[in-house]
């Protein structure tokens, strides 16, 4: 999935980029990327070792800026 990082207020964050989607998110939703080989890769396929640069690992439900 082609994913736009965003910073806490909403706005861009960089380039988009490509990631495996190991949660089934959908287009729009919010979501949480590892963006380095050891997580990506055991997280979205369950052994380490797969050639995996970023995966999605959860969809973000609310954001609570008041901490």
């Amino acid at each position: 999935m082609v994913v736009r990082p965003i910073n806490p207020d909403g706005s861009d964050a960089g380039d988009e980029l490509l990631a495996l989607d190991a949660v089934d998110s959908g287009v729009g939703d919010m979501v949480v990327v590892v963006r380095e080989g050891w997580s990506a890769s055991t997280t979205s396929t369950g052994s380490p070792g797969a050639a995996i640069d970023s995966a999605i690992i959860g969809v973000v439900d609310t954001v609570d800026d008041n901490a």
